[in-house]
């Protein structure tokens, strides 16, 4: 089968988890079907990233402002059997073949405050008309998927819920000098929790900053939080609030930190603290989960879902429960009973089932007499 992907859209170290997905799909795919031919639509940032061989091939794409015609064009010319969009718009709408599309999540139905104008009505104007026109619609959860087919009114079997994992770093073999050189580099603390994501409103630094304030006045407890991520949308007002509650010496803010370096800062932490107002699935979990660190968490959209019995969860609504959970993670009985946990709920998690039940869905869609 000839499939094209359409990763024109795709900028590197842009857009997190997704280019995760995409780049551990291609890598495991060719070993569940290894007589597929892949066509990668790139752009000019992103063509030098990807290695071609005798089943992927690359194709650049022009600069052009409405790039629907020629993509018809090529789709035709290269006889695809299937079109796969992963990065939530189908492009073009009206492809004369097969299509899927990957919708991670549609955070801008239960919180458009958090975006900017432009980007809520680019959402509003392609989400749901993608779906529409697709043949097949993966998300990352059941509650991603539940939510896909009740807002956009989606018969159930076009909505699949496939589960990513965490990075291919984790786990990995552990260097005791790597390890010095990381603690080093960054002046980690000998205990702290690790929160890593980018300033977005909805992963909700500021109650995560409440409840710090709440941990030193109610429980005379100082936490020690490693922040890693971009500057977002609400960095300013996160970094005003660690300076107008004397933060500063609790706080350890770090931007970008390579993926080969993310493992040790897991490994060095006592807990994930993870207090985000909506997920599509959460890669960070699955994460602590696989480094053998003790979570707590949102009890909010997918992150149920993704920890099953391995965290303590709280109202992330509310600073004094986020707190509360972060004092009693101090207690090494509980710590050891999650982590414990952790390990079994991570066994639920591959790359190669994810590209399993992707591809059993791809063949669904392109040839679905060969379904059993």
């Amino acid at each position: 089968m000839q499939i094209g992907i359409n990763l024109i859209s795709l900028f590197p170290g842009k857009i997190g988890g997704m280019e995760q997905y995409i780049r551990n799909l291609l890598s495991f795919s060719n070993s569940i079907a290894n007589d597929n031919e892949w066509y990668l639509f790139l752009n000019s940032h992103n063509f030098d990233t990807f290695e071609a061989d005798d089943t992927i091939h690359k194709v650049l794409s022009p600069n052009l402002e409405d790039l629907s015609e020629w993509l018809r064009q090529r789709i035709c010319l290269l006889k695809l059997d299937l079109w796969f969009c992963p990065l939530m718009k189908l492009i073009p709408q009206d492809v004369p073949i097969p299509s899927v599309i990957n919708i991670p999540d549609i955070q801008h139905e239960f919180f458009p405050q958090f975006f900017k104008p432009d980007v809520l009505r680019w959402r509003q104007e392609n989400y749901k008309s993608s779906a529409n026109c697709c043949q097949a619609v993966l998300t990352l959860s059941e509650y991603s998927k539940n939510s896909i087919i009740q807002k956009y009114r989606l018969p159930e079997h076009k909505v699949h819920a496939i589960h990513l994992d965490s990075s291919v770093t984790f786990p990995q073999y552990f260097s005791e000098e790597v390890n010095r050189t990381v603690r080093e580099k960054y002046r980690l603390a000998d205990d702290y929790g690790f929160y890593p994501a980018n300033t977005w409103y909805h992963k909700n630094h500021l109650n995560l900053l409440k409840a710090l304030v709440v941990l030193r006045q109610k429980y005379d407890l100082v936490i020690q939080m490693v922040l890693t991520g971009s500057s977002q949308e609400a960095h300013e007002s996160v970094m005003q609030y660690i300076e107008n509650n004397h933060l500063d010496n609790q706080v350890k803010w770090v931007d970008y930190v390579p993926q080969e370096e993310m493992p040790y800062l897991y490994r060095n932490a006592g807990f994930l603290c993870f207090p985000s107002l909506f997920e599509g699935f959460g890669i960070p979990l699955v994460e602590a989960m696989r480094s053998h660190i003790p979570i707590v968490c949102s009890n909010t959209g997918s992150i149920p879902e993704v920890v099953g019995i391995a965290s303590l969860m709280f109202d992330p609504n509310i600073p004094e429960d986020i707190a509360e959970k972060m004092a009693a993670i101090q207690c090494p009985e509980i710590r050891r009973d999650l982590i414990a946990k952790g390990v079994a709920q991570a066994k639920q998690f591959s790359w190669e089932k994810c590209a399993r039940q992707t591809w059993e869905v791809f063949l669904s869609v392109a040839k679905p007499d060969q379904q059993s």
